[in-house]
């Protein structure tokens, strides 16, 4: 089994040693890719909770809060039927012999390895365990101080390697199947920038007098944006004056609503970024939604960007789409 991300000295990562065949061999992950499975003992539930808290505690304003991670809880009894969920957990505190979740945790561990966990690091996470493009994890500790003290040292790096199994997954079923590569080849043409649009996104406005490229999709409602300008326009008051203008000038039937807009100094596709984010509202309609934005600088050219996007989804998932509509965002290409 591969291990491909780095791998922090605290985080324990045991090999085990009864999956000896190639992940080649292994069918792909199920589930949904924002649903993490967790197996544990129904007294321990609300511990157990209360701990992945600390890891999976990012909640998009919607204006409800929403969080990224759906945490379901399952039997520990039920393995077999879930072992190749996308995201899978065992979570186990102390050593109680009729805890079924203890049990499996030694069951697949061993008494030795498991025993390491209850005085060391309560933590294993290994990748494509029992299927392709799954994050597996045991936690083991000998109590519930143990653990908390871990994770809350540890939560960065947890909280990325779930990211990075989301992000993986999606761009391997959502971006690496079938595009709308003509529509790419056009934007590197005509404007030196390309990303990747996949099926199904249609082509709302695309004015090159405006330096405005416009691409949405229905059900759920979702759109796109990216406008160029020539210059440096790279400043936090430069991202206030997009957040306050942006949509009014271009989309005109939408507002950022001031009372939750937030500009925070951040990074996108590993260069300095404006991450601009909060809610968006209808002019005329009682709609609105969460939305997220990039203002960034192309040194080589000369020009700044800022691309962004939106979703209306009222009583569904909306943190979800924010993420896919981030992965196509941060795969534009300025050549």
């Amino acid at each position: 089994m591969n291990l491909e991300e780095r791998i922090m000295p605290r985080i324990l990562i045991f090999l085990f040693l009864f999956i000896l065949s190639s992940c080649d061999y292994k069918s792909d992950s199920i589930g949904g890719n924002d649903d993490i499975i967790v197996l544990a003992a129904k007294e321990d539930r609300e511990k157990v909770l209360s701990l992945l808290s600390v890891v999976f505690n990012d909640t998009l304003l919607t204006p409800s809060p929403e969080t990224f991670y759906n945490i379901k809880f399952a039997e520990p009894e039920s393995f077999s039927a879930l072992k190749t969920q996308t995201n899978l957990i065992i979570a186990s505190i102390g050593d109680y012999e009729l805890n079924p979740a203890t049990k499996l945790a030694k069951e697949l561990l061993g008494q030795r390895i498991f025993n390491n966990t209850l005085s060391g690091d309560p933590l294993i996470l290994s990748r494509n365990q029992f299927a392709k493009n799954q994050l597996f994890m045991i936690l083991s500790g000998n109590s519930y101080d143990q653990i908390n003290d871990y994770l809350i040292q540890n939560k960065s790096f947890i909280k990325e390697q779930f990211d990075n199994n989301f992000f993986e997954k999606q761009t391997k079923y959502f971006l690496e199947n079938e595009r709308q590569e003509e529509l790419e080849v056009k934007l590197s043409s005509n404007y030196d920038w390309t990303m990747k649009i996949p099926w199904g996104w249609e082509l709302i406005k695309n004015e090159s007098d405006k330096s405005f490229f416009w691409i949405g999709q229905e059900l759920p409602f979702r759109w796109i944006a990216v406008h160029w300008r020539k210059g440096n326009f790279f400043s936090k008051e430069d991202a206030l004056e997009y957040a306050q203008d942006f949509p009014q000038n271009y989309f005109e039937s939408i507002r950022y609503n001031p009372d939750y807009l937030q500009i925070e100094f951040d990074d996108f596709n590993s260069e300095s970024a404006y991450r601009i984010f909060g809610l968006w509202e209808s002019i005329e309609d009682a709609k609105g939604g969460p939305f997220q934005g990039y203002l960034f600088y192309d040194y080589e050219n000369d020009r700044t960007f800022y691309i962004s996007y939106i979703v209306f989804n009222p009583g569904g998932k909306k943190a979800f789409y924010l993420r896919q509509m981030e992965m196509i965002a941060k795969t534009i290409n300025i050549k």
